[in-house]
C-alpha cells in the first residue's frame, strides 16, 4: 500500500461557496471533498494522538472509542461511495478512477477495527505503535480520494447526468449513510472536523438536529476533545492540552 504521502495527511482543495446553489454536476466533487476531509482530519488526530495515549491515562477509553467510531464511518463512506458510482446513470463513471477499488483498504480498516475492539475490552494490551501501524492505510486513501476528485469533472459528470437527476442521487445517497451511521457520532464529528475557514456553508445540519446537539454529544462524550475543532464554537482545539 504504497503511497508517497505522509502524516499528516494533506486535505483535499475545496470551494467557499454555498454548494446547493450551484449545479449538483459541478457541486458534487467539492461536496465529496468537504465529507472527505472531515475523515482526512480525523485520520490526522487519531495517529497525532496514538503517541500521547498511555496505558491507565483517562483519556485512553474515549480516545478508542473516538478511534473505532472513526473507522466504522470511514468503511460506511467507502462502501457508499461504491453503492453511489454504481448507480445505472453513473455507469459510464463505475469504470473510471473516479470509483477506485479500496478493497484492500477497507481490508485493513477492519483488521484496524477489530484491533481497536479487542484493546477496548482489555485496555492494558494498548500499543500506539501498533495503532499507527494499523492506520498505515491512511496515506493510500488520501491518494486514492485526490485521484477520484480530480477525475470528477463538470464535463464528465454533464455528458452522463442532468443536474435533477445527480441531485435525487446524491439525496439517496445522503439517505443512506444516515441510515448505516450511528447520527450521535456522525454529525458531531462532521462539525468538530470541518474547517469553518474553508466553507460556512457546509455541514447544513437537518431541521430539528439543532436543538438536540447537545443531547447527540453526550453519546459519546470524551470523543470531541480529540477533535480539532471544538463542536460548539467551532475554536481550534489542541491535543496538547489533553495530557497538560
Amino acid at each position: 500500500m504504497s503511497s508517497a504521502l505522509t502524516y499528516p495527511l494533506p486535505v483535499l482543495p475545496s470551494i467557499p461557496d454555498n454548494l446547493e446553489n450551484l449545479d449538483s454536476r459541478y457541486a458534487l466533487p467539492h461536496l465529496m471533498a468537504l465529507m472527505k476531509n472531515t475523515l482526512i482530519r480525523g485520520l490526522n488526530r487519531a495517529y497525532a494522538c496514538a503517541p500521547l495515549v498511555i496505558v491507565g491515562h483517562p483519556a485512553l477509553p474515549p480516545f478508542l472509542d473516538y478511534v473505532r467510531s472513526l473507522l466504522a464511518q470511514l468503511n460506511v463512506h467507502l462502501e457508499e461511495d461504491a453503492t453511489f458510482f454504481s448507480a445505472n446513470a453513473l455507469v459510464e463513471v463505475a469504470a473510471t478512477k473516479a470509483n477506485p477499488d479500496t478493497k484492500t483498504i477497507k481490508e485493513s480498516i477492519i483488521s484496524l477495527t477489530n484491533l481497536v475492539s479487542t484493546w477496548i475490552m482489555d485496555e492494558s494490551d494498548f500499543s500506539s505503535s501498533a495503532l499507527r501501524e494499523g492506520l498505515s492505510f491512511g496515506p493510500a486513501l488520501t491518494a486514492v480520494m485526490q485521484v477520484q476528485i480530480r477525475a470528477l469533472t463538470p464535463v464528465l459528470l454533464s455528458s452522463i447526468i442532468s443536474h435533477l437527476d445527480l441531485l435525487e442521487l446524491i439525496a439517496a445517497s445522503v439517505s443512506r449513510i444516515s441510515e448505516r451511521s450511528d447520527m450521535t457520532f456522525l454529525l458531531p464529528f462532521v462539525v468538530s472536523h470541518h474547517d469553518r475557514t474553508t466553507s460556512v456553508h457546509w455541514p447544513r445540519i437537518p431541521e430539528g438536529c439543532i436543538e438536540m446537539f447537545p443531547a447527540l454529544i453526550l453519546n459519546h462524550p470524551g470523543c470531541w476533545q480529540f477533535a480539532p475543532y471544538n463542536p460548539f464554537n467551532h475554536e481550534a482545539q489542541s491535543l496538547m492540552a489533553i495530557f497538560a
